[in-house]
């Protein structure tokens, strides 16, 4: 091939360079994913994912695009329109084959619906503009000719030694109309409800492969990193605890009751390895972002994963990554750009493990942009999912549905808790089959595990604010206290009230900017006096000596309880229950769940972590309320119907649905919108991120509705005028500009 034609200009790379990248691409896919095959229920799927690779960007040599690419001349047409045109030159395979060929083809950019707006041959305008354009081929005919010449030696190296026949091209005029030949009969298909499975899994692999060799080979990546083999020698501990011996040894779905601290991310790691399908990807699932990245640092740092093998995924994953690299003193444009790549990686078929939340996994199902490559990638995959019962009745509705789809497609699946509602295990039941593990109090360390009690019950009749002098004696007696509230506002007072009884206080909760959070939580461990909302809940590395706490439902106590005498070291230590919290309580809690909690939890009772899954089970012992199991059923049915109405090489109507699912807003208190704007413009956006705090939308709302929260247009951010206080975050009721308190 004497002609140079690209595929790219920056960086520059031939058409032939880039197909050869992608064939890299699916040779390692093909290795590390053969069930795809038989999930597909398509024998020859790796054959016609080859002729899609070979051909997804051969309409590239339209002398329009090659225009394009050389002197900046605008094409305003779409390559793979053409491309998948060459279809027809695929002589040994079937209409029905070749149709799902040129659908993957055609779509490998832009969706059904996306092409069908512009660009749809069905109607003469557009029928005018596809033979107009494919007449820029011409030019290029003995290139392509050539091109496609070489298509049987690749298939050799990459599929199959045996001869395939490929069609010489007399004219670009014999190429087939693949918008005709496959969109529209695509379409109709399912207008009829005559579906294929080019409608179901053999669509969706071949769409979400192509995309993934397309874009990672565009990525500089030729291959993807294959699994991890011997998990447990990363587990550097001397021996195995019973129930990890049996998590390593057991096959299939499991759920893991264990208590915190005991070796459950080892046990979840034994049973990993003993359950990988050849190249199949492991997704370590959990409920917070703190959580993930906690993690991360996890099986890096103790466990001696390299950071390439594992990602991250999460709203903020590419500024801790950037973190991170900063703390390795890189300089900031290193980290940053280290920052993007690596998550854009996390994104593709690229790591062996990821770390993410329920909502990365959702968000398929909603049939985000680009849902297909997920699913690929997930298929066959094996999930551990931890404390899946901290999730309110919708959310859990929507995870369990994503789980029955993933168990349909051979993935296996662990969960892990140390308080499992009986009730949720039932509902786990329904969809698929499950071993049950636990620990045993037969076995002397498991036993001790299971009733060595830390902590004792005292109950303290009213609210907190009666008892701020009983806190302040703990204070001055020097212990570190911990001091749970369940909302921002009666933290913020009890904070206020409290700080000056030691010398060391901070305030914990979520509407804090980034820069603050950070700097906060770097200074707990020499921290004498916390006060917190349920922030405290999730992943901190901290341990108190007392606890106060609102109450709550159960499981969120035993959360709290956690964050004092971790280890058991210090005997068993009281944490003080108040009977009563604040009105606005009954937004976040259910008032019935409150009291059987309060009920089970005696006061002087030693707690032990058998008694505390008996009491979740007390008061979780008729599941969900009635209005919690109506939320429940009704998100499960109409989450059923959506992901029935997911068909691959198009968009999900229900998209929208998904985002409603996130219930924050991201805001630059009006105090920063100075420091803000200044670090974008200087292209800073890692620095940007630090002055964002998040609202809810009720707080949004009310906001919007006194004019102290607008959008800006060209910065595309909310901006509040809230007065914002270092130590106590956002100060909702008062403005930062104009007259103070807010009614």
């Amino acid at each position: 091939m004497d002609k140079t034609i690209l595929a790219k200009s920056s960086p520059r790379e031939t058409l032939m360079e880039h197909t050869e990248n992608c064939l890299s691409v699916f040779g390692s896919i093909k290795n590390n994913f053969p069930y795809l095959s038989e999930l597909s229920a398509e024998k020859d799927f790796y054959r016609n994912l080859f002729f899609a690779v070979y051909l997804h960007d051969i309409g590239k040599t339209a002398s329009g695009f090659q225009n394009q690419l050389m002197e900046g001349e605008r094409w305003n047409y779409r390559h793979e329109i053409l491309s998948a045109s060459f279809v027809s030159v695929l002589s040994d395979l079937d209409k029905y084959h070749k149709k799902a060929i040129a659908l993957a083809v055609i779509t490998h950019h832009r969706t059904i619906s996306e092409l069908r707006l512009k660009y749809a041959t069905t109607d003469p305008v557009g029928q005018e503009r596809y033979f107009g354009h494919l007449q820029e081929l011409e030019v290029n005919l003995d290139y392509i000719n050539n091109f496609l010449s070489k298509m049987p030696e690749y298939y050799a190296v990459y599929v199959e030694n045996e001869d395939i026949a490929v069609e010489k091209i007399p004219s670009i005029n014999s190429l087939v109309d693949a918008y005709q030949l496959a969109v529209r009969w695509y379409r109709n298909v399912i207008d009829d409800e005559e579906f294929t499975s080019i409608h179901s899994q053999y669509g969706i692999f071949l769409r979400g492969m192509l995309m993934i060799c397309d874009h990672l080979a565009s990525g500089g990546n030729t291959e993807i990193l294959t699994q991890l083999n011997n998990l447990q020698d990363y587990i550097n501990i001397p021996s195995y605890r019973e129930f990890q011996k049996k998590s390593q040894n057991t096959k299939g779905n499991v759920l893991l009751s264990a208590p915190t601290g005991s070796g459950k991310t080892e046990a979840s790691l034994l049973w990993t390895e003993g359950n990988i399908n050849c190249g199949s990807r492991i997704f370590y699932v959990l409920p917070y972002t703190a959580s993930i990245n906690a993690m991360y640092k996890r099986l890096i740092e103790r466990y001696g994963i390299s950071d390439d093998n594992v990602g991250i995924l999460h709203g903020k994953a590419s500024y801790f990554i950037y973190k991170m690299m900063m703390e390795r003193d890189y300089d900031a444009k290193e980290a940053e750009d280290f920052a993007r790549h690596s998550t854009e990686l996390s994104k593709k078929l690229y790591r062996p493990i990821k770390i993410l939340t329920p909502f990365q996994i959702l968000k398929v199902f909603f049939g985000v942009k680009g849902w297909e490559s997920m699913v690929s990638e997930m298929a066959g995959g094996v999930f551990i999912f931890d404390e899946i019962h901290v999730y309110e009745p919708h959310t859990t509705a929507l995870i369990l549905k994503s789980i029955e789809r993933l168990v349909a497609l051979d993935a296996n699946i662990m969960f892990m808790s140390a308080t499992f509602p009986d009730f949720l295990k039932r509902k786990i039941k329904e969809i698929m089959n499950v071993t049950e593990l636990s620990l045993s109090e037969n076995n002397e360390d498991e036993n001790r595990l299971l009733n060595h009690p830390r902590h004792r019950v005292v109950k303290l009749e009213g609210e907190i604010v009666e008892y701020l002098s009983y806190i302040q004696n703990y204070l001055n007696k020097g212990k570190r206290v911990l001091v749970v509230c369940n909302t921002v506002r009666r933290a913020q007072g009890i904070y206020r009230e409290l700080r000056n009884y030691c010398k060391n206080s901070k305030l914990l909760h979520g509407r804090f900017i980034l820069r603050d959070r950070e700097r906060i939580e770097s200074e707990l461990v020499k921290t004498q006096l916390l006060v917190g909302t349920q922030a405290v809940e999730v992943s901190l590395d901290i341990d108190f000596d007392i606890l106060f706490t609102e109450p709550a439902p159960i499981d969120a106590m035993v959360q709290r309880f956690g964050r004092v005498n971790r280890k058991g070291l210090k005997g068993i230590v009281p944490v003080y229950i108040f009977t009563k919290g604040s009105e606005k309580d009954r937004y976040f809690y259910n008032h019935e769940r409150i009291i059987k909690t309060l009920e089970v939890l005696e006061d002087e009772k030693e707690l032990t972590e058998k008694n505390v899954v008996e009491m979740v089970n007390q008061v979780y012992g008729d599941g969900y309320s009635e209005e919690e199991d109506g939320e429940f059923t009704l998100a499960w049915d109409n989450f059923d119907f959506i992901i029935s109405s997911l068909y691959p090489f198009d968009e999900s109507e229900q998209e929208e649905e998904f985002w409603e699912l996130i219930k924050s807003i991201e805001v630059v208190p009006i105090k920063f919108e100075g420091e803000y704007i200044k670090k974008k413009e200087s292209k800073r956006y890692f620095e940007a991120i630090k002055y964002i705090a998040n609202i809810s939308f009720g707080q949004g709302a009310q906001l919007r509705s006194t004019a102290r929260m607008n959008y800006r247009k060209d910065g595309k951010y909310w901006t509040v005028d809230t007065r914002y206080d270092d130590d106590l975050g956002l100060l909702i009721d008062e403005q930062e500009i104009g007259i103070g308190v807010i009614d």
